[in-house]
């Protein structure tokens, strides 16, 4: 029994050691790699230092943040002490995830999609094709689909906002070799940029026109 406890206290003194041993600056690195794993499609390793620095003691918790201007795949993080000016930049290494683009809350249809809306999140390899990997391809993009919390986002639930709705007025611009004529009238559907929407103008008769981005509609006469 003696021999069961001297050797669970022996193991248990090695681990606090290690604990203690490890480098404050690496231990907050660490942690903030973690907490950023796979938020840009990328794992990040901590490389060993070939020099560990001691830094002055920080009075405050240290700070760990990707350095300034820095894009995935990066290759350190930054350490700092902000009460004494100090920093440190230790380097990583990054892997690839299996990532995709998933819904931060519910989504209900109609709705332009912000960075406050959606992440990336690590997935199954085999579902990673299932859905969109790069941010930039949802940001800006009307939601066609409810979608709830969690869920991975697919092109096909995906559209240009509507620039043009129904009922909404707009100006008609018809257009012609050598001259271009506006008139007023009223869109019948909703559509998006360089999209097709019928309008009535102001004598009943409806024109097929393509939505500009400044929200008017064009048709070509010819």
């Amino acid at each position: 029994m003696n021999k069961i406890f001297f050797g669970l206290l022996g193991l248990l003194l090695t681990l606090n050691a290690a604990a203690v041993d490890k480098w404050p600056p690496e231990r907050v690195a660490q942690a903030f790699l973690q907490a950023q794993r796979g938020v840009d499609g990328y794992e990040y390793r901590l490389q060993s230092a070939r020099q560990k620095v001691q830094m002055p003691a920080c009075q405050q918790a240290l700070q760990a943040a990707w350095p300034a201007g820095s894009t995935a795949p990066r290759n350190a993080v930054e350490v700092a002490c902000p009460a004494l000016g100090w920093s440190l930049r230790l380097p990583v290494q990054a892997t690839a995830l299996p990532v995709a683009v998933i819904a931060t809350r519910l989504l209900r249809r109609g709705e332009v999609l912000t960075a406050a809306d959606v992440r990336l999140a690590p997935v199954a390899q085999n579902r990673q094709s299932q859905g969109l990997r790069d941010l930039q391809d949802v940001l800006g993009k009307m939601i066609d689909a409810t979608v709830p919390a969690g869920a991975m986002l697919q092109g096909a639930q995906l559209r240009a906002p509507y620039v043009v709705k129904m009922n909404q007025p707009v100006r008609l611009l018809a257009r012609g070799e050598g001259f271009a004529v506006g008139s007023d009238a009223t869109a019948l559907g909703n559509a998006g940029v360089g999209e097709r929407v019928n309008v009535r103008v102001a004598s009943g008769k409806v024109v097929s026109a393509v939505v500009e981005a400044d929200g008017s509609v064009s048709v070509n006469v010819p």
